[in-house]
């Protein structure tokens, strides 16, 4: 009961921020969090409890009423609180998959690696301090793949970045940096995937930072200490075979 309690404070003070349009839709998303995190491996039924509760958890999922990106902007907030304590942050960013290619009912899904796989792509941008502790998501954008762009990431270095997924790290940058107050020193981390010249290019403020995995030989402006000029220096990168 002492668990139950604690989970449902923590569940009621991460979704203060929440707008759903009803007061009563609140209180369902504070529940079924409250559910679902005390009882991360189980089905929805029997983290719900009885019936009426799984049922009324589904109802939420299918409510027109508002879109999941509420739920996820109403977490965001509670995270940036907690940014502030902090005069430094890691933003760090990946993209993953959600596969549902064995579940066919599933419908809004879209191809994954290959046309017979179903799911959905997850860019996620995740708050965490220089001592490793997270401290809550800060952005995510969730999208399905349509079909009849299958195959065309081989014509990728012909079309702009904005028409590509690569957007999604420069979209995630540009929103971390107004969510983020400007004070804070904030260090965007990613992969081999975030190597994007225009990712590079990209307007920054002074206290925003990027940390990231080169894939690709790169010319860069250095300033020299000893006779205080400066020039061109290529970056040559490294890529371990095992790791291609």
């Amino acid at each position: 009961m002492e668990v139950s309690k604690k989970m449902e404070k923590w569940a009621a003070q991460e979704l203060q921020y929440a707008d759903l349009g009803d007061t009563r839709r609140k209180k369902r998303l504070i529940s079924i969090v409250e559910n679902l995190a005390s009882q991360p491996s189980t089905s929805v039924p029997q983290a719900s409890g009885n019936l009426a509760a799984a049922s009324a958890t589904y109802d939420f999922w299918n409510s027109p009423y508002f879109h999941p990106s509420d739920i996820i902007a109403a977490q965001a907030k509670s995270t940036v609180e907690r940014i502030k304590e902090h005069p430094i942050v890691l933003a760090v960013q990946d993209t993953t998959s959600l596969d549902f290619t064995t579940q066919k009912a599933k419908k809004g899904m879209g191809y994954l690696d290959y046309k017979k796989s179903f799911g959905l792509k997850v860019h996620t941008t995740l708050g965490v301090s220089p001592q490793g502790i997270p401290l809550g998501l800060i952005n995510q954008y969730v999208w399905a793949r349509e079909e009849k762009n299958l195959g065309i990431a081989k014509q990728r270095k012909k079309r702009e970045t904005e028409e590509k997924e690569s957007q999604r790290w420069l979209d995630s940058l540009s929103e971390t940096q107004q969510q983020i107050p400007e004070e804070i020193q904030v260090v965007t981390i990613g992969d081999c995937e975030a190597d994007i010249f225009d990712l590079f290019a990209q307007s920054r403020s002074p206290n925003s930072h990027l940390l990231i995995r080169g894939t690709h030989n790169r010319k860069v402006n250095y300033i020299s200490k000893t006779s205080k000029g400066q020039g061109i220096q290529r970056l040559n990168i490294y890529i371990n075979p095992s790791e291609k």
